[in-house]
């Protein structure tokens, strides 16, 4: 409990102190400590996840404008992930119009789909796509960039229009009609083709966030004693593990068979002496 209650003064502690290796060392070893608390209390997988990108934001240095001064955003090497905006198409082609609009941050591309399905159960149905109207912001400067489609999309198909930049922010929209029988049985999207954040290796949290993200993948509590022994080797109560054994312990016990209630037994025994 006070090593608990010391992790929690450190981090304000750094936070506003001068930036030095020992105060990284510090920031991490409390974020391990408040980590290792929330697993012991039983925190769920999301709260486990939330709390370490929580923490990786804030080494990152985040700033006023939404971005970090120790990241920069660059184009993923595989697959993107993306920022999804749907619109279920009323307007009857050659009547008027539907307008779909979306905005995003840290995006490099901007993608207009007609999925091949509108739901689980049901397909989708061509969509008649005007002009892609772009509105973005690049280090501080407003762009605009309309690319005009002016044609039908059938289902499963997309239009992607490179930004040629990381944009800090997008807003996008697009206009849309569909055929007099598909009205109301035709979807179309937005995509916002999202940056990868790479973690910038001069901000002195460099090492504390790369711990934190190898752990946060890793996903095996065990790893949070290590890095704890790593950072403060006077630290001779590996708690993880003692949770680990009494909760192992546990389950043998309550075991049907009897060689397992007498494994659970000895292992009970041997994880209280520990604890001594």
């Amino acid at each position: 409990m006070k090593k608990m209650f010391l992790g929690l003064l450190l981090l304000p502690v750094c936070a506003f102190a001068v930036e030095t290796g020992d105060c990284a060392r510090d920031t991490l070893l409390a974020s391990l400590y408040e980590l290792r608390a929330v697993m012991i209390h039983g925190g769920s997988s999301y709260d486990i996840n939330k709390y370490i990108d929580a923490r990786t934001d804030a080494m990152r240095g985040p700033m006023s404008n939404g971005s970090y001064r120790w990241v920069h955003w660059a184009r993923p090497s595989g697959s993107p992930q993306y920022d999804k905006k749907t619109h279920t198409v009323n307007a009857v082609h050659g009547n008027g119009n539907d307008t779909l609009e979306a905005s995003a941050d840290h995006v490099y591309a901007v993608r207009v789909a007609v999925p091949a399905k509108r739901s689980l159960i049901h397909g989708n149905n061509p969509v008649y796509v005007g002009t892609l109207h772009v509105r973005y912001t690049v280090d501080g400067r407003d762009r605009t960039k309309d690319e005009p489609i002016n044609n039908w999309m059938n289902p499963d198909t997309t239009k992607t229009i490179d930004l040629n930049a990381i944009a800090d922010h997008v807003e996008a929209s697009v206009d849309s009609s569909t055929n007099k029988n598909d009205a109301n049985e035709a979807l179309v999207e937005i995509h916002a083709l999202k940056a990868v954040a790479q973690d910038d290796p001069s901000n002195p949290n460099y090492d504390s966030i790369m711990t934190l993200k190898r752990i946060r993948d890793a996903y095996d509590p065990l790893v949070i004693d290590d890095e704890i022994q790593r950072l403060a080797p006077n630290d001779d109560l590996p708690l993880m593990h003692i949770v680990h054994d009494l909760r192992h312990a546990d389950e043998l016990i309550h075991s049907k068979k009897t060689d397992d209630q007498e494994k659970g037994e000895r292992l009970l025994k041997e994880t209280v002496r520990r604890l001594r």
